[in-house]
């Protein structure tokens, strides 16, 4: 028997109930955050890296 069919619903006599909602065992994800409250990755500020790599880094 297929791992599909084992969680089909199933009535008293074993008959399969397609409009019967089964349990979700798949895992759940995190909770929604605001996006104020989100973590701001992947900014980058001038002041991050070292003078000497800003000028060499110039295309002037």
């Amino acid at each position: 028997m297929s791992e599909d069919t084992r969680k089909v619903a199933r009535g008293p006599l074993g008959d399969a109930r397609p409009v019967h909602e089964a349990e979700d065992d798949r895992p759940k994800g995190k909770p929604f955050e605001k996006v104020e409250d989100r973590p701001n990755v992947g900014t980058v500020k001038p002041e991050d890296y070292p003078a000497g790599d800003r000028d060499s880094a110039r295309p002037d």
